[in-house]
């Protein structure tokens, strides 16, 4: 009978040596906001988001730099292979603090990201 506790172990050691592979940062959502105008729209959030989190990147670690960010995941409503990540600020842009809500779903395949959607919502109190 042979022992294979060493080989593991040499094997983990060796894995969890290797340095991760380092992503880009995500977005600043303040950023986004002010130039959201400009943008026309979503445009720029998705290519900034999905930069950042491309496919094949682990779940957990999308999550975690979500999280990270500020956001706030949760398994999606009638989607098992989804994630809903909600990133919630003030925008100030119009002189009133606007409740502005960045959702982010993290579609799910085999423990990796294999899409993302991104929406913006925006809750008015209001113009100066």
């Amino acid at each position: 009978m042979t022992k294979r506790f060493p080989v593991i172990g040499a094997t983990l050691a060796a894995a969890l040596a290797t340095p991760a592979l380092a992503l880009p940062p995500l977005p600043d959502w303040q950023q986004l906001e002010a130039y959201h105008q400009q943008d026309k729209g979503i445009e720029l959030a998705q290519r900034s988001v999905v930069t950042a989190l491309p496919v094949g990147t682990p779940v957990e670690t999308a999550r975690a730099a979500l999280a990270a960010d500020g956001a706030r995941c949760r398994p999606a409503r009638h989607r098992p292979n989804a994630e809903t990540c909600l990133i919630h600020q003030y925008s100030l842009l119009d002189g009133a603090a606007d409740d502005v809500r960045w959702t982010l779903t993290l579609i799910e395949d085999q423990g990796r990201v294999s899409g993302i959607l991104v929406d913006r919502s925006i809750d008015r109190h209001g113009s100066a």
